[in-house]
């Protein structure tokens, strides 16, 4: 994504913490290293920088780990999230891609699932995607 906006003409800042990444892989557009838990950094990247939009990719994604470690899933990809959203937010920016998962529908009752299939998330991954599908949509109204 980050090489297509770049090629795009589009001047891209991708905040990562490389928990599971590796810097030599950022190779387009400016790499900041830090983490959406620490509202201070999140406050200066909107104050130094006027961002059309958000993609949010980020998140704590291991189905098994979220069921020994869930405090690790809301902390981090909830909270972590309404911290990101908050400073966009404060700074007006309206434009938001979230990276959800099919994970939301759980074991789905069909083999076509559209947006209106019923979401049981069957694990704590899985219910931290739908509790931000359900913030932002409260968020947007």
């Amino acid at each position: 994504m980050v090489k297509m906006l770049v090629n795009s003409s589009h001047n891209v800042i991708t905040l990562d913490n490389l928990s599971t990444g590796f810097p030599e892989l950022a190779k387009y557009g400016e790499l900041v290293v830090g983490d959406l838990a620490y509202e201070n950094l999140l406050d200066g990247l909107f104050s130094k920088h006027q961002f059309d939009g958000v993609m949010h990719f980020a998140a704590a994604s291991l189905v098994g780990e979220s069921m020994t470690d869930p405090a690790k899933y809301y902390r981090n990809n909830v909270s972590n999230t309404i911290n990101l959203l908050d400073a966009m937010v404060k700074r007006n920016v309206k434009n938001f891609v979230f990276s959800s998962s099919a994970a939301v529908y759980g074991e789905p009752n069909s083999n076509l699932i559209d947006e209106d299939h019923v979401k049981a998330p069957i694990n704590p991954y899985s219910s931290t995607k739908l509790m931000i599908e359900r913030i932002l949509k409260r968020l947007c109204n």
